[in-house]
């Protein structure tokens, strides 16, 4: 009888330290925190507005092995004048942003862009995945 109560008790212990752990974890974790690659970035042909293609990444924990990785989140359009900061974006929706590597950015006057998303298909040829067309005068 006072076996079982030991291994029971031992059993009890364990899983507190577990559970502690688990929460001490979480509650010494960073936010998600957001970085971002600059894919492309153009300006319109007077130099009135500028864009640029970035894809974000957020942080995330693999809690099978507590690792921190960074995964492909999305890709964003910023944009806005020449020399100001580029804080006005637009999500780029119905992408996997894992899978793209290439950007193209092409003006139909200075307020206009089109930015194609290019895929490379099986004989190494990039091809137009998905395109936006932007007025950035209506955004």
């Amino acid at each position: 009888m006072k076996k079982w109560l030991w291994i029971m008790l031992s059993f009890g212990v364990i899983f507190l330290v577990f559970v502690m752990n688990h929460f001490l974890d979480k509650s010494q974790q960073q936010p998600n925190m957001i970085r971002s690659v600059s894919l492309t970035t153009s300006t319109s042909p007077n130099q009135q507005n500028i864009v640029e293609v970035k894809k974000m990444y957020k942080q995330t924990t693999d809690y099978f092995d507590y690792e921190q990785k960074q995964k492909a989140d999305s890709l964003r359009m910023y944009y806005g004048q020449p020399g100001s900061n580029l804080n006005q974006y637009k999500e780029l929706q119905g992408i996997h942003p894992a899978m793209i590597h290439d950007v193209d950015v092409h003006w139909k006057n200075d307020q206009h862009v089109i930015i194609n998303i290019m895929k490379t298909n099986h004989q190494h040829k990039n091809k137009v995945y998905k395109r936006f067309n932007y007025n950035l005068n209506e955004m």
